[in-house]
Order: C-alpha cells, then structure tokens, then sequence
C-alpha cells in the first residue's frame, strides 16, 4: 500500500538554507558595495598596514602593542599582490561573512534553521558589525574565530576540539582580549557537558598557539605588549556605559534579552548556558574597565545577545501555544 505522506523535495527540506544563502549573498553585494567607495584607510588600519610593510621589510614595528596577525595577513597577500591597501580592503570584511557562516551551521544543528537565520540576520545587520567590519580593523576576524571555537567545542567528536583551540588561540592573536570570552565558551561547554576532554584537547590546540604567537612578536620587538597601560586597569565598580547604550550598540532587540531569563524553558535546555554565560560575562569584563569603553567592543558577543532576543521569541511563541491548549481543553470539557 503507498504512502500518502508526500515525497520531501529539496526545496522543502532546505527551505531555510537557501534563503539564508540569498541573504548572505545581499549582505556581501552591501559589503563590496560600501568598501568600494573607501578612499583612504581610517587611523587604525593605516597603523596595521605600516606594521604590515615592517613585518615584509624587516623594520621595526610602527605599534608593537597591537595585534599583528591582521598586519601578518596582510603581508601574506602583499607577497602575492604587492604593497597596496586596496589589497587588503575586503580582508576583514570576509571574515565576518565566514562568522556569520560558521554561526548559522552551529545554530542550525539543534535549533533549526528558522532560528538560526533569526540570530545570524541580526548580527550580520548590526550596525556596529556592519561598520567596523568594513574597515581593516580586527572587529570581524576575532569574531570568525570566536564563532569558530565555539562551533568546534560543541562539536560532539573528539577530532574537533583541539582545532577548537587552535581558534581560541587564532582568536587571541587576532585581538587580545576577546580570549577572555574564548575561554568563557570552552570552560561552560565542558561543564554543562560534564566532559573535561573537551577543555583538555582544546588546550592542545590553543597553549602551542598562543605560546608561537608570543614568542614571534617577542624575538621581533623584545617585548610582549597587548595594550596601553591606560586601558588595562579594571575596577569592582562597573560602568553603566553598555547599558546606557545598549539601544545604539543592538537596537531594540536586546530588549527582549531580560524576558528570556524569565521563562523556564531558558533553563531547561542547557546549550542555552554557553550564550548566557558568553553574554554575562562579556558585559561585565568590558563593564569593569576603568576608562576606555566603546560601542565596537561589543561587537564579539552581539550574536550572544540576538540568541537570547530570539530565545525569548521562541520562548514567548511556545508558551502562548500552550496557553492556548489549555484553554481549549478546558472548554471541551466545560462542554461535556
């Protein structure tokens, strides 16, 4: 006897993959569009195009406290294209593009791809992501390698984890302090999984790298900097800076982030704790500073943020469905 169940077809089963390939595509048409008409590079690119030009030339580094593995990049396509800036344009911009990638085939696995679209739409539309990505900052790329980690560390096979920690230690170099939410990620994965391998075999990868990344700079300049001193130091009192601005920095959306620690079902699902952690923990890191606090810091745990945003959706959506059972079923049984 055949079953009357239709056949799936592919556009039916990958619905959600397409569309979010069209919108990738739109946002990249945006992003060439937009970087194109750039004339000259803003102050901190020039900075790391002239490290850049040192690292090729074997000069002294104009900068030794920022990172340099934007300015090794950089050289690497110099090798290939010659000194010019217009080479190096697209570079950060590509690599918030693979985040937001990276990010939708980590969502997708256990939340679908209706929510994965949710999360990722808003962080690649973002304002502050937009904008500083467009620039040879270091904004996008330490957020690649961010979303990388935590895609590898979720990963359910052993293989995964120490290229997991080949990202945390990629993320370190590519903007210092972002390991911070690096280790964030891991050490929560680990406990909420109750496996202390992945936290093992992801020090494998990230210790070698970190420990490389230092040591170069270290033979090239004698020192190892990452930052001025003026921007190291923390207080217990924390600044109300990210939540004053936290409508310029997320739009609206970051409003529905407290409703999503009120449902139950936030708590149930513990993959939820690793964007809940990742979130708390940034906001109070970056909080904590004494003096230097900026929108753009903010941008690695944006997609932190728009999980929680959408989490409360979800949250919302599945609680009224079953509100609305229940009243059903009371009529029903009213009516007998």
């Amino acid at each position: 006897m055949r079953s009357l169940r239709p056949t799936p077809t592919f556009l039916n089963t990958h619905k959600f993959d397409l569309i979010f390939v069209g919108f990738m595509a739109l946002v990249a048409i945006h992003y060439v569009t937009y970087i194109t008409l750039l004339e000259v590079p803003m102050w901190d690119a020039a900075v790391y195009l002239e490290n850049a030009h040192n690292w090729v030339n074997g000069e002294p580094l104009f900068r030794d406290f920022r990172p340099q593995f934007i300015s090794w990049l950089i050289a690497g396509i110099w090798t290939i294209s010659g000194e010019s800036w217009e080479s190096a344009k697209y570079l950060q911009a590509s690599f918030t593009l693979g985040a937001g990638i990276v990010l939708y085939l980590t969502l997708r696995k256990y939340k679908g791809g209706l929510f994965s679209i949710g999360v990722v739409s808003l962080t690649m539309l973002n304002a502050q992501v937009f904008y500083f990505s467009s620039f040879i900052l270091t904004e996008g790329i330490s957020l690649f390698f961010l979303v990388l980690a935590l895609h590898c560390t979720r990963n359910e096979k052993a293989r995964y984890w120490p290229i997991g920690g080949l990202s945390i230690g990629l993320t370190f170099a590519a903007r210092y302090p972002v390991i911070l939410q690096a280790i964030v990620i891991l050490v929560t994965e680990a406990l909420i999984r109750r496996n202390s391998r992945i936290f093992t075999y992801s020090m494998i990868g990230a210790i070698p790298t970190i420990t490389l990344l230092v040591v170069i700079i270290f033979l090239k300049t004698g020192t190892f900097q990452v930052a001025l001193e003026k921007d190291t130091g923390l207080t217990p009192f924390l600044s109300s800076y990210y939540i004053m601005n936290a409508l310029p920095i997320w739009s609206y959306a970051i409003l529905l982030v407290p409703v999503a620690f009120l449902f139950r079902d936030t708590y149930a699902d513990k993959r939820n704790y690793t964007f809940i952690a990742w979130f708390l923990i940034s906001l109070v890191f970056w909080s904590a500073n004494v003096s230097n606090h900026q929108e753009r810091f903010a941008i690695q745990f944006t997609p932190a943020v728009y999980y929680l945003a959408i989490l409360a959706i979800e949250n919302i959506l599945r609680s009224k469905t079953v509100f609305e059972c229940g009243f059903k079923r009371v009529a029903l049984i009213r009516q007998r």
